[in-house]
């Protein structure tokens, strides 16, 4: 008996093995992970609460490259570059993050700053409202659900995120008074497109406004910096490829391929039932010339003695 279950109990521990472990293993953030994303701007500046508007279009491109990925952790350097149809360089950041490669979250001890929430979007995402934080802003956003929609043939849910107050004097220290006389605060809103399964974002749009704030009473002046982007066509039809990509692996680690060892599995004990149920006896009744009565009938039992 044993002998006939052991192809079922194989490939079910197969399947368990592939679904609960090698999956989770393989779906982890790649060691080596690097990606880069480009965007399309518009936007307005002036250098002091009352200069002139100056309008520039401007090309964004968010690189990340893994510099370290050991064990559950990535450490990833985030760069982000802003520069005119010239190629003049407007404005630039550099930052590290610590990444659980399980989660996609951000780890505290590992960056050069604190953070909190996700780095990159979790996988088999939730209509739920996540707290993030990646390169694109130099503080922590909020995404919340908004709806699902088909993008390209694809699923995706629609997320709408802000981002208030975040303090980027740093950024703007090359203006006259700031810091002196005022700091550099940012709000930011926009909207995600991402594909559930993979988490991966497949397209991107946002609006950012940058303003002086008064250091000595904490009051906000005016704006300093309006802009608007979002992701370029070649940057939509490689995210969408990398999307589709992902969640094929994803569905055939957890769903497919557990799915077909699991149908092997039960061929097995099918086909031995088949053929011992073909192998069995047949009882064949010897015919007789004796008539039979219907039951409660002794009539014919009675002259028969």
């Amino acid at each position: 008996m044993i002998k006939r279950i052991l192809p079922l109990l194989t490939f079910v521990l197969a399947a368990v093995l592939l679904r609960f472990w090698i999956a989770p293993f393989s779906e982890r953030l790649p060691a080596d992970y690097a990606n880069e994303t480009q965007y399309s701007a518009e936007s307005r500046f002036r250098d002091s609460p009352d200069g002139e508007w100056q309008t520039i279009n401007l090309i964004a491109r968010r690189v990340d490259q893994t510099l370290a990925g050991a064990g559950g952790v990535a450490v990833i350097q985030g760069d982000l570059h802003w520069t005119s149809a010239a190629g003049e360089v407007i404005f630039e950041t550099s930052a590290l993050y610590g990444v659980d490669r399980r989660s996609r979250q951000n780890l505290a001890g590992y960056g050069d700053v604190e953070r909190t929430g996700q780095f990159l979007f979790p996988l088999h995402l939730e209509r739920a409202t996540y707290a993030y934080w990646d390169p694109n802003y130099i503080g922590p956003r909020t995404a919340t659900f908004d709806h699902a929609e088909n993008l390209a043939g694809l699923e995706v849910y629609v997320f709408h995120f802000t981002g208030t107050g975040m303090n980027e004097t740093a950024g703007y220290s090359a203006l006259p008074d700031v810091p002196e006389r005022y700091d550099a605060h940012t709000d930011g809103q926009g909207t995600l497109w991402i594909e559930p399964v993979s988490g991966v974002v497949v397209d991107y749009e946002e609006q950012g406004i940058s303003y002086f704030v008064d250091r000595a009473t904490g009051a906000r002046l005016a704006d300093l910096y309006k802009w608007s982007d979002q992701y370029t066509p070649e940057t939509q039809t490689a995210q969408t490829r990398l999307a589709r990509a992902s969640r094929l692996r994803i569905l055939a680690l957890e769903t497919w391929l557990p799915g077909g060892l699991l149908l092997v599995g039960l061929f097995f004990p099918g086909l031995f039932l088949y053929r011992r149920k073909k192998k069995l006896p047949q009882v064949v009744l010897p015919r007789s010339g004796l008539k039979t009565e219907p039951v409660g009938n002794t009539q014919h039992l009675d002259e028969e003695a």
